[in-house]
């Protein structure tokens, strides 16, 4: 397997809060690991990407951050995101990526701070039987344990999202956003 971070989550001994799991075909797989890697193509499969923003675009990259953007009754809400740790192989045919939340906001405005951390590991394995799993590990700020169930709930929710997202839409070969560019006028 390429190995492009050590650290990732899944490689820990640390026991995830949850994993999720959905079975697909090779080539199901094959489109739903190229969509992941691919950040150009997250706004046609993912519905917290109406709009994504990053320093680059195209294929995902160690240390990478990227910005979700949609709209919930009428106001912008932001999900910032961070690639922490990329691995892919041939035998098996896998790609691996660990992804860190940053944090939410709502009209540049901090939100979902109960949920102190955040991170998922997805997996995809492109051979017979393979398929997506999403492993999550997460911590609920000290001032939060009242309410803990749901902040649990709403961690929960981003995988299950994401799981949901990538094998009902991300299974299919989409051509890549193309991204705006700005013309300046003399």
């Amino acid at each position: 397997p390429q190995l492009h971070d050590s650290s990732v989550a899944g490689n820990s001994m640390e026991k995830p809060n949850g994993v999720w799991r959905r079975s697909l075909d090779v080539q199901a797989s094959i489109f739903a690991s190229q969509n992941i890697s691919n950040l150009d193509t997250w706004p046609s499969w993912n519905s917290s990407a109406q709009r994504v923003l990053s320093p680059s675009n195209g294929q995902l990259q160690l240390d990478q951050r990227f910005d979700l953007h949609r709209i919930e009754r009428q106001r912008l809400v932001e999900e910032l995101w961070a690639v922490t740790g990329l691995r892919s192989g041939a035998s098996p045919h896998f790609v691996e990526i660990e992804f860190s939340w940053l944090g939410q906001q709502r009209e540049q405005k901090p939100v979902g701070t109960a949920l102190r951390s955040l991170r998922m590991t997805v997996t995809i394995l492109c051979e017979d039987e393979g398929g997506i799993e999403i492993a999550a590990w997460w911590n609920v700020a000290w001032w939060a344990k009242p309410m803990s169930g749901r902040v649990h709930a709403q961690a929960k929710a981003f995988a299950q999202q994401w799981l949901e997202d990538l094998a009902q839409k991300g299974t299919v070969q989409f051509e890549p956003s193309r991204p705006m560019h700005f013309v300046e006028e003399e």
